[in-house]
């Protein structure tokens, strides 16, 4: 009788609070460290996960259950990581209101669907996929994107699987109105389209899965948690991730850690917050993650590429850049159904993620070491892994 009595004074305290809140929106995502099943009723549940739920609350909801004791912790907020640049009279699509008139004309980014092929990329195989000596290869790898989304009727892309974190739970689709995703998933595994008029990626035999993690704010890290375990379930090989921030997450630190323990190689980008020594973002900087940096087509280092905290030696630690990847003014499929060029780490992940699918070792431990030793094999900067470029630029044989 007395719990009987304290859940129907909370439920009435929480319906009272949240009506007094409404009017003040959500202020932020939180982990409700509680198995209250009134609790997931009365606040609504993103995900669940083995400490707790997740579930938006407005900040009278917030001060409420800190009131009540309730423990939380707060969800951060990760971003996709492409480099906008203002005034190159390249238009990657993603640029601010402010930047000159050279990206005034950005395509609709929900356009109606096409029949046939309307239009040909600049460079069939792009610089990057050329310098990592891609092109071929992955076939029966699993390769999972977490990201924006897919355009998955482009041409060159055969979309294996097509998931949603970004709702409650998972759920189907994962239709992208950014464009980032589409970016990242062409230099994966484009293949050309079945008329080969089409842009190739590195790995185009890999198999693309997608799921959508991230929406018009940003990536929420638990909806990234969620997609982790759920690529991991379904035998993902490799996850890449071209998204991040500055704060570590330990609800994407146990993902990754549940999904290394599966078998799953996992790829995230260094950061665009070069070129300060120890700028790298999470989940790039977790010591099971491959960071990775960009480099441009002569491979310098690009300026606002995330540096590490490294000592030198041959070792990769928490917070360190491990590889090099090209990630200036690269060329990939649009969601327009065309192509564009972005820059950023963003777009030097999915360079190594394809190249772990096309060089596959037969378990991640042994591609992430393999990939290592590539790297070592094309240093490009002091011998041993260095804050910018890591271990090198790792390049198929």
């Amino acid at each position: 009788m007395k719990w009987m009595k304290m859940g129907v004074f909370l439920a009435v305290c929480l319906l009272v609070v949240s009506g007094i809140a409404l009017a003040q929106g959500t202020e932020a995502r939180y982990l409700v460290k509680s198995d209250s099943g009134l609790l997931k009723a009365m606040l609504g549940v993103q995900h669940n996960f083995d400490n707790g739920f997740t579930a938006e609350l407005t900040s009278g909801q917030l001060r409420a259950l800190e009131r009540l004791g309730v423990e939380l912790e707060e969800v951060p907020l990760y971003h996709t990581l492409v480099k906008p640049v203002c005034g190159d009279n390249i238009c990657q699509g993603n640029e601010p209101k402010s930047c000159p008139t050279d990206c005034s004309g950005i395509p609709d980014p929900d356009p109606e669907p096409e029949p046939g092929r309307s239009c040909v990329p600049s460079s069939q195989m792009p610089y990057g996929v050329m310098m990592v000596n891609g092109g071929s290869g992955g076939a029966g790898i699993n390769v999972a994107i977490l990201d924006t989304g897919v355009k998955v009727d482009h041409l060159d892309l055969d979309v294996k699987l097509c998931a949603d974190a970004s709702k409650r739970g998972i759920k189907k689709g994962c239709a992208d109105t950014n464009g980032h995703g589409t970016h990242v998933a062409g230099t994966v595994a484009a293949n050309g389209g079945s008329d080969s008029l089409g842009i190739w990626g590195v790995a185009p035999e890999a198999n693309l899965w997608m799921v959508k993690v991230c929406g018009p704010t940003g990536c929420w890290s638990d909806d990234i948690a969620e997609a982790i375990r759920y690529v991991a379930d379904q035998g993902a090989n490799v996850v890449s991730m071209s998204l991040g921030g500055d704060v570590e997450s330990s609800l994407v630190r146990d993902a990754i850690d549940y999904a290394a323990a599966k078998g799953v190689l996992v790829v995230a980008a260094a950061g665009n917050d070069g070129p300060a020594e120890g700028s790298i973002d999470y989940p790039g900087a977790n010591v099971k993650v491959m960071a990775v940096g960009a480099i441009d087509v002569n491979e310098n280092v690009a300026s606002w590429s995330s540096r590490g905290v490294n000592d030198g030696d041959f070792v990769i630690e928490e917070r360190e850049v491990e590889l090099a990847a090209p990630g200036v003014a690269i060329e990939s499929t649009s969601n327009t159904g065309c192509y564009t060029v972005m820059s950023g780490t963003s777009m030097a992940t999915p360079h190594v993620a394809g190249l772990a699918a096309k060089v596959w070792q037969g378990d991640a431990l042994s591609t992430r070491a393999y990939l290592q030793q590539l790297a070592r094999n094309h240093d490009l900067h002091t011998l041993g892994d260095d804050s910018a470029t890591g271990l090198g630029l790792p390049m198929a044989s």
